[in-house]
């Protein structure tokens, strides 16, 4: 079971925990800038000075087979016996990809072998830099070979450890405290509706959605302090709701926007979020499986159908200031949108409580440019 302590501060932990582990080599993946920005580099100097560490930041933002096989490499070197990954996503899941292929019995990774079948894990102390991804309590970790977008799963990838330090997503800029929220907000609808939501899901989906839709604007507007503690644990909570419900329509739509034209990956999953919103809860029957869902999260954002909650979030996210007019936002033409959208993640539609067609992904395309 993973250890989890999430209050201002948690990040001390981190030096009792290694007390009582005593590793002979620690593994240290951290983004670039965000490291040091966050305060966690200031407030980790002891480690250095501690013990052997090897830091590990040289990875892109969406991190490709070529950044794993670097950090493998790495790690093996180094011969390291401990992984303590500081960051948002993408730091949290480069440390879950080393930590799953660095005893793979080959150097590189291919799509025909994707799976490494003698995974045997170190201990993962996760420290989590945003309230977003909720990666610090999730068992799978994406990873992009050329185009194409992998999802490596396995229940040893959940860090061992997560201590979610508020103080540190104080430092972001309100654009990043949004992209990463609303993140956590999708996440939280989204595994609600799942095809694959349980009882136990559902109870991390609906406080998860009481805790993102009441304090993200004042996380982003104020920087109130007990909004990001109340942040933090909504973005957690929505973590483990899609460890086991995954995630929908809107995710798999994001996919492809932050892929092909580098938008952030919580502003891509906004952008088709209110229209899926219509689409999978717009009359329902009330012997429906998700009528109950539908009660629940009109209750929590306030509306009355589905076309009301539409609104309610397209008027959330303007409230954020997060544009989500592909025309406004200027990045490609028209038809070029339809033509990348033709490389949507098949099987995180899959889990849609409703069919998606081609046709609904144009008309998708069409209401949000």
């Amino acid at each position: 079971m993973q250890n989890i302590s999430i209050y201002p501060g948690a990040i001390q932990e981190v030096q009792t925990i290694l007390t009582h582990l005593n590793p002979q080599k620690i593994f240290l993946v951290t983004g670039k800038q965000s490291f040091k920005d966050c305060g966690a580099e200031k407030k980790l100097q002891w480690l250095m000075h501690d013990y052997q560490v090897t830091h590990f930041n040289d990875f892109n933002t969406n991190p490709s087979k070529s950044d794993v096989e670097k950090g493998m490499l790495s790690f093996n070197k180094e011969n390291c016996d401990l992984i303590i990954s500081v960051g948002g996503g993408s730091p949290i899941d480069m440390a879950k990809l080393i930590n799953y292929y660095h005893n793979n019995d080959k150097v590189t990774i291919t799509k025909e072998e994707v799976t490494n079948v003698n995974f045997k894990p170190v201990t993962h102390i996760c420290v989590p830099t945003t309230a977003g991804s909720g990666s610090e309590s999730t068992h799978f970790a994406v990873m992009y070979v050329g185009d194409e977008k992998y999802s490596i799963a396995h229940k040893h990838l959940i860090p061992d450890y997560a201590f979610i330090d508020s103080e540190l997503h104080y430092h972001q800029t309100p654009y990043q405290k949004a992209v990463s929220g609303i993140d956590a907000l999708a996440q939280s609808i989204e595994s609600f509706w799942s095809i694959l939501a349980t009882d136990e899901s559902k109870i991390y989906s609906r406080k998860a959605l009481e805790l993102v839709w009441n304090n993200l604007p004042n996380v982003v507007h104020r920087c109130d302090k007990i909004a990001h503690l109340k942040m933090a644990v909504g973005a957690n909570l929505a973590g483990r709701a899609i460890n086991i419900a995954k995630t929908t329509a809107p995710h798999a739509m994001a996919y492809t926007f932050t892929k092909k034209i580098g938008l952030a990956h919580g502003h891509a999953v906004a952008l088709t979020l209110a229209y899926f919103f219509a689409h999978n809860l717009e009359d329902l029957s009330d012997d429906n499986s998700l009528s109950e869902v539908k009660l629940n999260i009109f209750h929590i954002i306030g509306c009355k159908s589905a076309n009301d909650g539409k609104k309610r979030i397209s008027d959330f996210l303007n409230m954020l200031n997060l544009e989500t007019k592909l025309s406004k936002l200027s990045l490609l033409n028209k038809e070029d949108y339809f033509t990348i959208s033709k490389n949507v993640n098949i099987q995180r539609l899959a889990n849609n409580p409703r069919s998606i067609s081609a046709a609904d992904i144009e008309k998708a395309i069409e209401e949000i440019y």
